[in-house]
């Protein structure tokens, strides 16, 4: 039936974003999904470029790598395109003798050995060619804007200050919750502690990546030993480690940084597809960023 084929374009492009050429936030399918979606992506992009603040030489170059980028997915999709029905074909042959219980053909494992082989290499290709990319807009930054790329996390809401690129080190909410816990009467802490960790860990949770794995009884003892802490720090003692204590509250529910985080970032942002039209206009006008106090 035809809703059981198996296409080549799904299992070769699942691949090819899970080798990162097509890295980043998963998308939403649904028409009525994608405009909120993309909005939600020129906002990100938005924040990060505000918050480097490119001169125009370095926009353009930002603007031309990100075109390249663009074309090299294009022309692999495009490669993937002309090698669907021969891929499909090798796919549906081994799902037939799997099916039967069948011994597979040797010509048929060497087939589809050589369809891969060539999908990968050509994939390796244009992965090499993406990464002399993202190492030319590494090039082009400066040194503080290289550290605030680092430290970059997409957000939609900027929080204010110097710190408007992203929400990294951004705890306030937490470490206002641990100042109303530290409020709390004693006698009330002990009958309602289970309560208030199991609400702490569901906001937490909003901050884990997607399909983690969470240990629920081992973060409510993490949630719990943090409040006890607070609690148990004289006023003065407190505000000098409440920052340490958000962060080291929020810690296991963040994303691993990948060691190679930066050219990572580069990649993802400022070679996506969606950062073209945004810096198109600015190069246009001959704007750079905004100066982030007019976003105050």
């Amino acid at each position: 039936m035809e809703k059981d084929r198996i296409s080549v374009a799904a299992v070769a492009l699942a691949f090819f974003l899970a080798g990162g050429l097509m890295a980043g936030n998963p998308e939403y399918s649904k028409p009525e999904l994608e405009k909120a979606e993309g909005l939600r992506k020129e906002i990100r992009l938005l924040n990060l470029i505000n918050g480097l603040e490119p001169n125009q030489d370095q926009m353009e170059i930002i603007l031309a790598s990100a075109r390249k980028s663009k074309r090299l997915r294009e022309e692999f999709e495009n490669t993937l395109i002309l090698r669907k029905e021969e891929m499909e074909a090798a796919l549906e042959e081994i799902r037939s003798c799997l099916n039967e219980n069948r011994e597979l053909p040797p010509s048929t494992v060497q087939n589809y050995h050589r369809l891969d082989r060539e999908l990968r290499e050509i994939r390796a290709q244009v992965e090499e060619r993406i990464k002399s990319l993202a190492q030319n807009i590494e090039e082009c930054l400066e040194p503080h804007q290289l550290h605030q790329l680092q430290e970059f996390v997409p957000c939609i809401i900027p929080p204010k200050g110097e710190k408007r690129i992203g929400q990294a080190g951004d705890n306030k909410g937490l470490t206002r919750s641990l100042e109303r816990v530290r409020r709390i009467p004693e006698s009330l802490y002990r009958t309602r502690k289970e309560e208030i960790v199991w609400r702490s860990l569901e906001g937490l949770k909003l901050h884990a990546p997607p399909f983690a794995d969470i240990d629920e009884e081992e973060m409510e003892r993490h949630v719990e030993s943090i409040y006890d802490e607070a609690r148990s720090l004289d006023g003065a003692e407190f505000e000098i480690q409440k920052e340490r204590l958000a962060e080291k509250m929020i810690s296991p529910f963040k994303p691993q940084i990948p060691a190679a985080n930066l050219a990572r970032k580069i990649w993802n942002f400022l070679l996506a597809p969606e950062v073209i039209p945004i810096l198109e206009e600015r190069v246009e006008r001959g704007d750079p960023a905004p100066n982030q106090k007019k976003l105050l």
